[in-house]
């Protein structure tokens, strides 16, 4: 298909550049877009004169979708299940172009819902969930294992820009090994920010736990939470208000964050706070910061981290035991380790999974 040239000229190609700088091609793999996707996508608006990135993502996300149709219609239901998944991951890195909640931003966030759904509907074991709560209702998804009932749950947060189905793959190293997952969008992020309009704050902060309650409704007798990126900010502050937490894994987050120096994460705290002035900011991350005088966690405690982050230096995250009880602390370190191991992904996957289960089926 051929796209329009964007019409910003010289500042779309600069925008396009600082997209590709945020989300290399090992992010992109990592949030599920197949090596294959990722070389075409950043070819595609590598050059002065290219399409917008959301543009692209978009295309290649609604050839797959095509495909998908053309798939079932044919039998091959298998090979439809793929072919969504591959549409959602497109359109899920094509919302990134956008920080603010414009509607080109949500009727991104919206297709790639919609693909997961449809997704989900073919392989069966991944449902979309919707949780009421007084403020609205939260969203997010379940990733079931296949067989009996599972013993043990984990709850994946995610951050600042990625969240829900991008963890599709984490999410599915666990059920692998028999624990259920689940993909929560909290307040502030994805469907429950754009469709429910709930934002997060000191007040709303608690309903990160109500995918806990649905973990326990579910059948699960233990439930860990896992948060990449700022989620582990918010995983460690759900350790620290719910007991039935037994087990908690931080991977790339401060504990007292501070407004940041790059436009694009204030733009993207600001739209995950829904505040516009920077006064406003410093205050909800002021009611965010943890420390040992306010917050203790008992939970098994994990931390991830990377050599090669940008945004949390080697060893930051080692404050976040301060909180825990120290015998109960692991730290798993990639000295080569982009932001949250985005190019380790599968092998993190793999190594976070264990751990859960050795916390959470410590009899299997």
């Amino acid at each position: 298909m051929q796209l329009p040239v964007s019409e910003a000229g010289a500042d779309s190609a600069k925008r396009n550049a600082a997209l590709m700088r945020a989300v290399p091609l090992t992010r992109l793999v990592d949030y599920g877009v197949t090596v294959g996707d990722a070389l075409e996508l950043t070819a595609r608006i590598s050059t002065k004169e290219a399409p917008a990135w959301d543009l692209v993502a978009e295309d290649m996300a609604g050839r797959y979708a095509s495909l998908a149709r053309e798939a079932a219609a044919d039998g091959c239901m298998i090979s439809a299940a793929q072919a969504w998944a591959c549409a959602a991951a497109l359109n899920h890195v094509a919302q990134l172009a956008y920080n603010a909640d414009e509607p080109r931003k949500a009727a991104l966030y919206e297709a790639g819902r919609q693909a997961v759904i449809a997704h989900g509907s073919i392989v069966g074991t991944v449902s979309e969930l919707q949780l009421p709560s007084p403020e609205g209702a939260l969203y997010g998804w379940q990733v079931a294992p296949a067989g009996g009932a599972p013993l043990a749950a984990v709850v994946i947060v995610g951050g600042l820009s990625g969240w829900g189905a991008v963890y599709l793959s984490m999410a599915q190293a666990l059920a692998r090994r028999g624990v259920l997952c689940v993909l929560a969008e909290g307040p502030g992020q994805g469907s429950t920010r754009m469709r429910s309009g709930l934002h997060l704050d000191a007040e709303t902060l608690p309903l990160f736990t109500r995918f806990v309650d649905h973990a326990h409704a579910s059948g699960a007798r233990r439930v860990g939470v896992c948060g990449n990126s700022f989620g582990g900010l918010f995983a460690a502050h759900m350790a620290a208000m719910d007991p039935r937490v037994s087990a908690v894994c931080i991977n790339g987050a401060p504990m007292a964050p501070t407004v940041p120096d790059f436009r694009t994460a204030r733009e993207q705290m600001a739209a995950l706070f829904g505040v516009e002035s920077e006064s406003a900011l410093e205050q909800r991350l002021t009611d965010l910061r943890m420390s040992p005088h306010k917050h203790r966690i008992d939970a098994a405690m994990l931390v991830v981290e990377g050599g090669r982050d940008p945004l949390v230096a080697l060893g930051e995250q080692a404050s976040f035991f301060d909180l825990g009880q120290r015998q109960r602390c692991q730290l798993m370190t990639w000295p080569d380790g982009e932001h949250t191991i985005y190019n380790h992904a599968a092998w993190r996957n793999a190594q976070v999974a264990d751990w859960f289960c050795a916390q959470l089926l410590p009899d299997s």
